[in-house]
């Protein structure tokens, strides 16, 4: 796909039925992806809002399917080994919370919103909205 250079990390969230914990799976993906940010502005009842928009498309592959990725995963533009988890985990080098891998990565990771899968001109692939 055309503009497709970029690499991405995601972290699907899971969910331990028993206790329901939740942890997250780290994955690199293994194409390069399209990554484009842009601010949104919207006025409503007087009052003004803006706030920042990701848009990730990832070209269809073998095994995509299989990821289900889904609202409140975490897309990062790059390659990263940090594992994330939603306790504090201290001494364990390389083991973050969401709170603090979003302030590490800052600009550059977004929390998926929206997740649609795509079969138009440009090809099959995967279109994620987040913020």
């Amino acid at each position: 796909m055309l503009g497709c250079n970029q690499d991405i990390t995601v972290w699907v969230r899971k969910k331990i039925p028993e206790t329901n914990q939740e942890f997250f799976v780290r994955h690199i993906l293994p194409v390069k992806c399209k990554w484009k940010k842009y601010t949104e502005r919207s006025i409503s009842g007087g009052t003004a809002a803006v706030y920042n928009v990701s848009v990730i498309i990832i070209p269809y592959y073998a095994g995509l399917v299989d990821l289900r990725l889904k609202e409140g995963d975490i897309a990062a533009l790059g390659i990263y080994g940090i594992e994330l988890t939603g306790a504090v985990c201290p001494g364990e080098p390389g083991v973050y919370t969401l709170s603090d891998v979003k302030w590490l990565l800052a600009p550059n990771i977004t929390t998926i919103k929206s997740v649609s899968y795509n079969f138009d001109v440009k090809g099959k692939h995967l279109r994620l909205t987040g913020n």
